[in-house]
């Protein structure tokens, strides 16, 4: 039987093989519209998944040739919705056989509309069976299971990647979860807190494109004369975010800009300080960093917007008509975890049977990211400390990087790569060396790539991991925050 036929015969649960092929060295053009080049030969497998009644998941395998031996899954971003092909194409290239999935959203939004099947799909069903589809397909291919298998994500990617870290702890051997968005139903309340507070009352946009940009230069002026990070950086390294740091730096602001008014002030604050309970106080999730309002993701601008960025959790909490304006953040936000955090959220801390597979899990997390702030992460991570016996027993499988002026995509004033070491390298490098080869990675490298730069690198910094001795030497990296993040609903 040939490699095709025993592709198209393969056979799982609820899933059926929707197309087959081999596809040639050269080109290959997306269903997304775009062309990848410079493909080696490699099988393309497109599988439609049905667990549920209300499901409908596309997944992709890619399959090269000449193998390297490694499953690699990849994580979505966003709503997810469609294949990522760039990802895939990038990692065939390098001889991994590869796989993506919607995540169950290709229909939109609206149909995760009062759809509990949806829910399930996007928070970790289609995540998980995109692990036993891969590795059979890897052993219809070449008869053979992987020798490793690997997961690595950002954004929902890195919520992907801590789902099956605690919920499918034997999927993967090794694990990447980039500025994961697993406080998923507590994250998109603060999308709803910025963009609510970011508009005026009659709807228009509280920042021009020109006062943004001031804030960020002034939150770096402010942070460069406490001395955080570099002199002459133009990105904060480490901001913190004491009420006492929020009050100080508004106030250099208004000094610096005694054209903002009042109210625009007052925004800042309530952005800078994040969400909270209005009858108990308690806090919702931490707020936008400094220094990060003027970034493409999630930045100010984005908030500004006529809807809050990524609503989809309220649509399908509350119904297709819902406007954020009436979301009540007390009783609402008990609704929306009360449906949603069950299946969305990836909050447990017990990676005991992660560990006890021998996984290797890397988290990370930019110091200038408005979508994702790192402060949660730091939370979520203390929280594995705790729950794993402190950092000396964690780090042997799970550890945390917070990589400085790293916006969300890659396309802020501070680091914009992931060096495994001064060789090169990104995180999966440092992941597969860990896990493989028993190598832990004790730091990482910072990179600035700059076209104009010496040898096209504007600089090349250690990162250590939170937590370790090297860490606590930096005077200016984040300290503990677990008092100022305890969360309801983040279990």
């Amino acid at each position: 039987m040939s490699v095709i036929e025993r592709l198209k015969n393969f056979e799982m649960e609820d899933t059926k093989v929707l197309e087959a092929e081999r596809v040639a060295e050269g080109y290959f053009r997306g269903e997304d519209g775009n062309l990848h080049e410079e493909l080696p030969v490699f099988y393309r497998v497109k599988l439609q998944m049905t667990p549920g009644e209300g499901s409908l998941i596309f997944t992709e395998v890619w399959l090269p040739e000449e193998w390297n031996g490694i499953f690699l899954a990849i994580g979505g971003g966003g709503m997810a919705a469609s294949i990522d092909y760039w990802s895939l194409a990038r990692r065939v290239r390098e001889h991994y056989a590869v796989a993506n999935t919607d995540m169950g959203t290709s229909r939109g939004r609206k149909c995760g509309i009062s759809n509990p099947d949806v829910w399930k799909d996007f928070g970790w069903r289609a995540t998980h069976l995109m692990a036993p589809a891969g590795k059979g397909l890897v052993e219809a291919c070449y008869g053979k299971a992987p020798d490793y298998s690997y997961f690595m994500g950002n954004s929902t990617g890195g919520q992907q990647a801590l789902c099956e870290a605690q919920r499918f702890p034997k999927d993967y051997d090794g694990i990447t979860a980039g500025v994961p968005g697993n406080n998923r139903t507590h994250l998109h309340t603060y999308f709803l807190w910025n963009h609510l507070h970011l508009r005026t009352a009659d709807g228009k946009k509280m920042f021009s494109k020109e006062e943004i940009a001031a804030i960020t230069d002034c939150a770096v002026e402010f942070f460069q004369a406490r001395k955080d990070g570099e002199p002459g950086d133009n990105f904060i390294s480490f901001p913190t975010a004491e009420p006492d740091t929020i009050a100080a730096f508004l106030n250099l602001l208004a000094e610096k800009r005694p054209d903002f008014k009042a109210e625009q002030l007052d925004a800042l604050h309530a952005v800078y300080s994040g969400p909270v309970n209005p009858v108990t106080g308690e806090r919702i999730y931490c707020g936008m960093p400094l220094g990060s309002e003027c970034y493409e993701c999630c930045g100010i601008e984005e908030f500004e917007q006529e809807e809050s960025p990524h609503f989809y959790p309220f649509i399908w909490a509350f119904g297709e008509n819902y406007n954020g304006r009436m979301f009540d953040f007390d009783k609402d936000l008990d609704a929306l975890n009360e449906k949603l955090a069950g299946d969305l959220n990836a909050n447990d801390p017990d990676l005991s049977a992660f560990c006890a597979h021998g996984g290797k899990l890397l988290i990370y997390s930019g110091s200038a990211d408005p979508c994702v702030p790192f402060p949660d992460a730091i939370r979520y991570y203390e929280r594995v400390l705790g729950q794993g016996g402190g950092y000396e027993s964690v780090s042997d499988y799970c550890r945390y990087y917070l990589f400085p002026g790293r916006d969300h995509i890659d396309r802020g004033n501070g680091t914009n790569a992931i060096w495994a070491d001064e060789k090169g390298g990104d995180e999966l490098t440092a992941l597969r060396r860990w896990r493989e080869e028993h190598i832990a990675p004790d730091r990482m490298l910072a990179v600035r790539c700059q076209a104009h730069a010496p040898n096209g690198i504007a600089f090349i910094r250690p990162v250590y991991p939170y937590g370790s001795a090297e860490y606590a030497k930096n005077p200016s990296a984040p300290a503990a925050c677990a008092d100022r993040y305890v969360q309801r609903g983040n279990k």
